[in-house]
């Protein structure tokens, strides 16, 4: 499984992230919870595990870490980042 698009680098660090569209040129900053999930994405870590791993982290509510987590990945889908594909295994 390739991590990540081909066209997409990320750089993480406790206080959150950068991911890079070497396509386009853009770079993106992430807050800590969405270098959290660009992460636990690279890693193939499936949906329900990477809302509870926000929830806890973050001490939020579920609910609130699955709203998080589907707008965040729509954005990602957007801009062509997400990095897996639906067929990609997932832990």
């Amino acid at each position: 499984m390739s991590p990540t698009p081909e066209r997409a680098r990320s750089v993480h660090t406790a206080d959150g992230g950068v991911v890079l569209d070497v396509h386009h040129g853009r770079m993106f900053s992430l807050n800590a919870a969405g270098s959290l999930i660009f992460q636990l994405l690279e890693q193939g870590v499936s949906e329900d595990r990477i809302v509870e791993e926000v929830a806890r982290q973050f001490s939020i509510p579920s609910d609130r870490a699955k709203s998080d987590f589907v707008d965040f990945r729509k954005s990602l889908e957007g801009l062509a980042l997400l990095p897996y594909s639906e067929s990609s295994p997932q832990r």
